[in-house]
């Protein structure tokens, strides 16, 4: 059993120092562009949306902390329509898997999208679910992996507004 946790341990640590050998998707870079599509089949693009600050977050079928985290980014928006602007992002459903959970979830705030053969994941450097990136005015502000409390989620992303 030791073994396979120092094996996995291994393998994690491998793919984190692979996202500084990437130099996409880091804190201060320029946000690239989304290739991804709606549930109706239309491409979205981040340029489509005026918004100042922009929120992609990575989710998938199964990921507890994903479809926690997303409820409660689709009312703060509801608050905030004019200024954020949400995008979750599936790489790694089918689309009729991520259809049915767009059907389930209902957001009124938070577009759901699949991702085009993952190029928004691997132009992000996404290698775990949930992945938040805050996008401000076009930069990456920050990168939050993993499960966190919304407060401190909400709290960053008041101090960004």
């Amino acid at each position: 059993m030791k073994i396979v946790l120092k094996f996995i341990f291994i393998l994690l640590f491998l793919n984190a120092c692979s996202l500084d050998e990437n130099n996409e998707g880091k804190i201060g870079d320029i946000a690239s562009e989304i290739s991804a599509k709606n549930m109706k089949g239309q491409s979205v693009k981040l340029s489509d949306n005026n918004a100042k600050l922009k929120i992609l977050v990575f989710f998938q079928n199964g990921c507890y902390s994903c479809l926690k985290e997303l409820p409660f980014l689709d009312e703060f928006v509801s608050q905030k329509k004019d200024k954020i602007a949400v995008y979750a992002i599936n790489s790694v459903d089918k689309l009729e898997i991520v259809k049915v959970l767009s059907e389930q979830l209902n957001f009124k705030n938070v577009q759901v999208l699949k991702d085009d053969l993952q190029i928004t994941q691997d132009r992000y450097s996404v290698f775990i679910t949930p992945t938040t990136i805050i996008i401000k005015d076009g930069f990456i502000k920050d990168r939050i992996l993993g499960d966190r409390a919304w407060e401190i989620i909400e709290q960053k992303l008041l101090s960004m507004l």
